[in-house]
Formats: structure tokens, C-alpha cells, sequence
């Protein structure tokens, strides 16, 4: 057979051979050991150009690529779904790939036909993604990987080249996006379909990856990208298109505005980043990138204090060489740094410029031992600023006299947030200062502004609570603290960026999600579809409540059950829940930008190792306890753990794979991508009793940690720290009874706010209460935020004031027509 096919009647040979195996279904009994005869390095050429033809005998395109890789890979490797990763992630056949890549590169005017084409495109990506080793070991792979691509697009013309491009970019931005994708850095040499000569292409394609990563909550895949990014610059070395690369994606998300990303995910990234300038042989594209940075952070104290460590060191050694490029990158830190150094000391007066001056005086004298100039490019760059940046009070006097809320009947859960809401600083202190002419926001600051500067003890908040009660929430009975919490948040999201001094508060209100429902309302079909990825997202046993309620983070009442649907609520408590139908985290929302955080949910096949990711934005997270013995003691940090932790999907709750096209075993993880500032804990303390049709309480050893880790990706560690500072506790054995009041810290003071009596406490009481009285929201600060003080009365918006000032008059006479009228 081999001499018929290297003869004259080498085709008709194996065309002869291919229908027999085809149609008489003997390929099992003889079909690898005859391809095996067929396939020497001579004729691969031959198979490559008429394999394709030959596989629709099989109606299955995969034997093309399989029985090469059969030949040439040393190893009885199984023909996959995709052909160029095997089975096991961690195992990829490189050797495989490399060879297949240079077959095809042997063959110059022969390419795969369109639609195979594309899929091998992004199977090279995939492949490259999950790749291993230096940049010495891989060089020869990605050199002919470059030569494949580069050929693929040149070759391509019109729409199908812009398919082409827009399908490697595409599988490209899914693992760079994904923090936990650990996308090797190999993988920028698919930069290399990119003409980075033409910078208008450059950063139009950076655009459109931008717009397609801002659907997602708050930027979360943007910001993973931009992390990746910065990262591969400074550690790797092998792709010139790189920098050019990080420079568009950098100006389009300036385009887009996305500050908040790029100074976070800057600072974090900008000490090393600083230390790549050590190498003279640094490309230019790179040099722009680090330059483009500093000059763009020069308002940032943060950022010049990373490098400030690292300036003499940097200055020195580029002095040291006498090249014509390091005096050049000697002249552009020297003149970024100067300029930083001067915008930085005329922002501060007095007493902190001094200090300033003390603390950096090394790094000042550094600099003025080298001559800066005013002709660096860079500094016409505009700062990076910040959006939704608070205000917090300089004044340090704080107010001595704690106040408490009258109850009202059965409004004990609107009293105890409300007092948490007071001593969460950064909220509290924007909202009387910033928000006295917008609905809801202005009636909380009038009521603030008395609780913060009232000469009463006790305070009437009936003039709040008759506008922000809840609408399906009855009068005097008792409610979840917990449901109020997430109605309110939703309804100052609502109308934060309205204006109107004489809104009619007689009309209902009209929150947010209600107002996207009606504006895209869903066709059938892409209902039933989100249906349906909704279900295979929720398979398995989960550990969070699946009941939904306004502005929780998944969509779930914290008490854990439908009040309306007792068969519902016997099923088990869930670990975790997808975000409600039209939640998203807003960038623009004062609301989202100090609650606001984001999950990052993993879902892994078990037979393929294919993944799919989704994002979650979350303003609490609700914490279940795990099935534990009697006797065990929880706590926080525990409880958070187990929220997090990995989750098999078998038997009835298994994945439906898209990679597979059916039902698969997974395993599904959770770990928190954006962190917020302020994090609300609500612990899931109640179960349903189907016999008593009530939520009774589960009466749990527990230790609640003053301090928590958030489990987090890495990019975010550094942000994963929180400290107590506020809880409201239930007193009670079932939740539709008992009573709310609060335990907060205000200036390091701890106070019991229970309703209209305020009495001073202290940390340690939290774990000493009695087992009736269980802490059921937990509310942290970051440990990288400023608690910041009150304002003070002379600060406070002149409207508040008048309130203020008008409301203790009005006590001073009611308190001395009392003593008048006294007998």
C-alpha cells in the first residue's frame, strides 16, 4: 500500500482506502494501522491537502488534525472535541501543537477552509493559554505560531479576516479576563494578528474589547485584564507587540472613563512596573507604557509613595550607563517625579506639607541632584481622577451626645439600620453633605444631621420612615431588618442622581430595576433562555436561601424563605444564589461604590476541564452554617469559608457542558473578585419549621471575628481585610418576633442603640450575649478606608442646619414649659 501511494496511484489508493473504512465500518478492526502505513513524513502533505475531503466520509473534521497528531506525538493520544488540548489541563501535548503548526506552515498555499479555520485559531489560543515554560523553551512554538497566524490573517481578506481577528481577540480577552485563569504569557504572541503600526487599529480593537468587558459588574473582567497585562510586561519579554498593546487598552478604558479601574489596578501593579525602567535594554513600547502610568498617577500620593522607595536606586543606575536611551529614561523619571513632587506639595497647606516634605526629603534630594526640564510629553497627559471620591470631615471634633429613635410600633428593624447606617462614616457624611436636594436621600440627611447635633436624647424618625418603608411591608408588624436594609439601598440607587427640592412624596416610588424591566423587557425566548442558564448555574446542593428580595446579593430574602410559599421554604438552605433578574453594579452609583462587590462564580467540567465563568455583584452576602456536630463553634471567618468553598454538581444536579453538549459531573467555585468598601455579613440564623409555619432560630455555638479575610483572587489580597464595626442583633427565638437593636463603634467607642436608650458597651459583648440574642448583620470596614470623623454643625449644608438648629429650639421651649408647668 505505501508504493501505491507514493506512485501514480497514490490518490485513487487512498481515497480507495478511506471509503472502504467509511462505508463498510471496518475502521475499528483496521483504520489506525493502515492510516498509521499511510501517514510518513513523506506524504503528510498529501493528507494535509486532501484530508479534509477524506473526513467528510466521517462527517467528523476531527481524525484532519487527530491522526497527525497520532504520528508524530510519540504517545497513543485520544482525537478530542478539541483537537489541540488534550483531556487534562495541566497536561498539554506543546510537542503536538508545535508540530502540527509547522506541517501547515510547510504547506504555504494551503489553509483549513473558513470554518475550520477560525476554530483552529482559537484552539491555538486555548492551547497557548494554559501553556508552560520560559521564553528560551518556547521560542521556536510561538516563532511558528506567528507565521501561521500572520499567514492566516494576510491571506484572509475582507469580513472573514475581521472574523478571524475578532474570534482570537475574543478567546483571548476570556482568559485575561479571568483572574483565576493563570493565562500563561505566552499567549500575547496572538498580539501578533494586530498591525501595531497602525495605532488607530490598535486602539480601535482595544476599544471594542473594553465595551464588551464593561458588561460585566463593575468592570470586574476589565480590571482582571488590565492586571494580567501589567503583570506580563514586567515578566515577560517575548512578544515587541505587547507594549503597544497594553498602551491601547490603557487609553480606551481612559476613553471610556474607567479611572476607578486604572488607578486601583495601577498602584497595585506600579512598583515593579517601576523597577522594569533597571533594564536599559527596555523596549520603548514598554518605557511609554511605565511612563504613561507615573505621569497619569502624578496626583496620587499612593502611587508616589510605591515608588518613592525605589527612585535612587532607578536614577542611579540609569546614570551609570552613558547610552543615548537611558539618559532619555533617566530625563523622563526625573521629570514625571518633579512634577509629582510639586502637584503633591501645593495640594497640602501648613502643617501636612511639612510632613510631607519630611517623609520624602531622600526622594527630593535625589531628584534635585538631576535637572528636570518642562519638555516632557508625558505631562501633558491628564490625571487620573477618581470618581464617587467621599468627603469626610477634617474637623475633629466629634459629637459626645448619642441619640436613639422612638419605636414606633414594631419598627425596631428600621432604628437598628439606621444607626448602622450613621456610624458607616463615608455613607453618612455623603449623604449630609452632598445629597440635600435629591428625594429619599435629603429626608435621611435631615434625620442624620438630628441624630449627629440633636440636644435629645431620643429622636421621632417618623417624617423618614413614612417615605422609605417598604410598600409591601404591613404597619406595626414586625419585619426583616435584613429586607429593609436591601429595599432601602435599591431605592437611594434609585434616585441618587435625580434633583428635584419639592418632590411629591405622595407619589409611589419607582426603583431602578422596576424602570429596566419596562425599558428591556425580554422576548420569550431570551426569557427562556436565561431561564435556562439560570438552572444550570443553581444545579446542585447549594448553601444560600433562593428566595428573592430587592438588593441582596443573590436575589434571597436573609430570613431564607417566601413568606407567601411555606412547600417552597421546607427545601433545604442553599449555600449561594445567582443575582436577581436586572441587578448589576452601576459605576456611576454612590450606593454600589461603598457596597458594591463582585463574585466571581466558576463552573469546571469534570470530563472535559472546559470552565465557565460568571459575575455576581453583591451588597451582602449571606452566610450559612454548614452541618456540623453539636457542640461545634462557627464563626465568621468559617462561615465565609464555607461560602466560598469548592461544590460538587453529580447525579440530579449535574452541568450541562457546552463544551460536552450534555450532562456533566462539575465542581463549582466561588471566590470574591471586587471587594467593597463597607461589607454587610447577614448570617442566616433561621430555618423554616413546616409544623409551625415560622422561622425559628438556630441557636448555634458561634464566635464573630472583629476582624475577617475575604477569600479573594490575588489581584484583590491586598484589599481583603475588614474590620467590625457595627451589628445588628436579633433578640428572639423566631423571626417574625423579638426585637432589633444595634452594637456600633463610633470614634472607638462602642454604644447599645436599643431604640430610644443609648448605654455605652464594649467590643467584647458581642461574644457574651445570651442565646436568644444572636448578631444577624455584620457590617465591616475595609482596613484600607478611613473611618474620617462627623461633621460638625458649621459644616452641614445651610437647609440641614436651619432643621437642626430649629428642632433644638423647639426642645429648649418644649423642656422649659415643662419645668414652668411643673407643681
Amino acid at each position: 500500500m505505501r508504493c501505491a501511494i507514493h506512485g501514480s496511484g497514490g490518490i485513487k489508493s487512498i481515497f480507495c482506502l478511506f471509503y472502504e473504512i467509511a462505508f463498510h465500518s471496518t475502521f475499528k478492526k483496521f483504520g489506525k494501522s493502515s492510516v498509521n502505513t499511510l501517514l510518513t513524513k513523506r506524504n503528510v502533505s498529501f493528507y494535509i491537502q486532501y484530508g479534509i475531503k477524506i473526513s467528510c466520509f466521517f462527517r467528523r473534521r476531527k481524525y484532519l488534525i487527530g491522526f497527525i497528531y497520532y504520528k508524530f506525538s510519540n504517545q497513543d493520544m485520544a482525537v478530542k472535541k478539541h483537537e489541540l488540548v488534550s483531556d487534562n489541563r495541566n497536561q498539554l501535548d506543546l510537542k503536538a501543537l508545535q508540530q502540527y503548526i509547522q506541517l501547515m506552515n510547510e504547506q504555504p498555499s494551503y489553509l483549513p477552509p473558513p470554518y475550520e479555520l477560525v476554530k483552529v485559531c482559537q484552539d491555538i489560543v486555548k492551547c497557548l493559554a494554559r501553556a508552560s515554560g520560559a521564553e528560551d523553551e518556547l521560542w521556536t512554538l510561538l516563532q511558528n505560531v506567528e507565521e501561521f497566524l500572520l499567514r492566516c490573517v494576510n491571506t484572509a481578506q475582507g469580513n472573514f479576516r475581521h472574523e478571524i481577528v475578532t474570534a482570537i481577540l475574543d478567546k483571548f480577552y476570556s482568559f485575561i479576563s479571568d483572574p483565576q485563569s493563570d493565562a500563561c504569557p505566552a499567549l500575547s504572541v496572538v498580539l501578533v494578528v494586530l498591525d501595531t503600526s497602525d495605532t488607530e487599529g490598535t486602539l480601535a480593537a482595544a476599544r471594542w474589547l473594553v465595551q464588551q468587558g464593561d458588561n460585566g459588574p463593575a468592570g470586574a473582567g476589565l480590571r482582571a485584564s488590565l492586571s494580567c497585562l501589567y503583570i506580563w510586561l514586567y515578566e515577560w519579554h517575548g512578544t515587541p507587540a505587547l507594549g503597544d498593546w497594553v498602551i491601547a487598552f490603557v487609553k480606551a478604558l481612559e476613553e471610556n472613563e474607567r479611572f476607578d479601574i486604572l488607578i486601583e489596578v495601577s498602584v497595585d501593579n506600579l512598583a515593579r512596573l517601576f523597577l522594569a525602567l533597571e533594564d536599559v535594554a527596555l523596549r520603548q513600547s514598554v518605557a511609554d507604557v511605565i511612563f504613561h502610568i507615573l505621569a497619569s498617577l502624578r496626583e496620587s500620593t499612593e502611587a508616589f509613595d510605591r515608588v518613592a522607595p525605589h527612585v535612587d536606586r532607578i536614577l542611579t543606575r540609569l546614570a551609570s550607563d552613558s547610552g543615548q536611551w537611558s539618559r532619555q529614561l533617566l530625563q523622563n523619571v526625573v521629570d514625571i517625579l518633579s512634577a509629582t513632587v510639586e502637584s503633591l506639595v501645593e495640594s497640602l497647606k501648613g502643617e501636612a506639607q511639612d510632613m510631607f516634605k519630611d517623609k520624602y526629603n531622600d526622594v527630593i534630594l535625589c531628584l534635585e541632584r538631576h535637572m528636570a526640564s518642562r519638555g516632557c510629553r508625558f505631562l501633558q497627559l491628564t490625571p487620573w481622577r477618581a470618581r464617587n471620591v467621599c468627603l469626610t470631615s477634617v474637623n475633629s471634633r466629634a459629637p459626645m451626645r448619642k441619640v436613639g429613635l422612638l419605636n414606633l410600633g414594631n419598627t425596631c428593624y428600621m432604628n437598628s439600620i439606621l444607626q448602622a447606617l450613621l456610624v458607616t462614616r463615608q455613607f453618612s457624611t455623603h449623604v449630609l453633605l452632598r445629597m440635600t436636594a435629591v428625594p429619599y436621600w435629603s429626608k435621611m440627611g435631615l434625620m442624620f444631621g438630628k441624630m449627629l447635633h440633636s440636644l435629645s436624647t431620643k429622636l421621632n424618625p417618623d417624617e423618614l420612615f413614612a417615605v422609605v418603608k417598604p410598600p409591601f411591608f404591613t404597619k406595626d408588624n414586625q419585619h426583616d431588618s435584613s429586607e429593609f436594609l436591601g429595599y432601602l439601598f435599591e431605592l437611594l440607587q434609585s434616585y441618587e442622581h435625580c434633583s428635584d427640592v419639592n418632590y411629591d412624596y405622595s407619589r409611589p416610588a419607582v426603583l431602578a430595576t422596576s424602570r429596566i424591566r419596562m425599558l428591556h423587557a425580554p422576548t420569550a425566548q431570551q426569557a427562556s433562555q436565561s431561564s435556562s442558564e439560570a438552572d444550570a448555574a443553581e444545579a446542585g446542593p447549594t448553601r444560600r436561601s433562593a428566595s428573592p428580595r430587592p438588593g441582596s446579593s443573590g436575589g434571597s430574602t436573609s430570613s431564607g424563605h417566601k413568606r407567601n410559599s411555606p412547600e417552597k421554604d421546607s427545601v433545604p438552605p442553599k449555600k449561594r444564589t445567582r443575582m436577581s433578574e436586572g441587578a448589576f453594579l452601576r459605576r456611576d452609583s454612590f450606593i454600589d461604590n461603598m457596597f458594591g462587590g463582585v463574585l466571581l462564580t466558576r463552573v469546571e467540567c469534570t470530563e472535559c476541564h472546559s470552565s465557565s465563568l460568571s459575575r455576581d455583584v453583591f451588597r451582602d452576602l449571606q452566610l450559612a452554617f454548614p452541618d456540623k456536630p453539636d457542640g461545634w463553634q462557627h464563626s465568621v471567618q468559617s462561615l465565609l469559608e464555607f461560602y466560598c468553598s469548592k461544590e460538587s454538581l453529580t447525579g440530579d444536579n449535574k452541568y450541562q457542558c457546552r463544551d460536552c453538549g450534555e450532562l456533566r459531573d462539575a465542581e463549582r467555585s466561588v471566590v470574591i473578585e471586587t471587594t467593597p468598601k463597607y461589607l454587610i455579613l447577614v448570617l442566616k440564623n433561621f430555618k423554616f419549621e413546616p409544623k409551625l409555619q415560622v422561622q425559628t432560630k438556630l441557636m448555634h455555638s458561634m464566635y464573630y471575628n472583629h476582624t475577617v479575610t475575604l477569600p479573594t483572587v490575588r489581584s484583590q489580597a491586598v484589599h481583603a481585610s475588614y474590620m467590625l464595626y457595627a451589628a445588628v442583633i436579633h433578640a428572639g427565638t423566631t423571626l417574625d418576633s423579638g426585637h432589633y437593636y444595634t452594637l456600633a463603634k463610633d470614634n472607638n467607642q462602642w454604644h447599645i442603640y436599643n431604640d430610644d436608650v443609648v448605654s455605652s458597651s464594649d467590643e467584647s459583648q458581642l461574644n457574651t450575649l445570651n442565646r436568644s440574642s444572636t448578631p444577624y448583620i455584620l457590617f465591616y470596614r475595609r482596613s484600607d478606608i478611613e473611618e474620617g470623623t462627623a461633621p460638625s454643625i458649621e459644616e452641614l449644608p445651610p437647609k440641614i442646619q436651619e432643621t437642626v438648629l430649629a428642632h433644638n429650639k423647639h426642645y429648649v421651649e418644649t423642656v422649659r414649659k415643662m419645668r414652668l408647668n411643673r407643681p
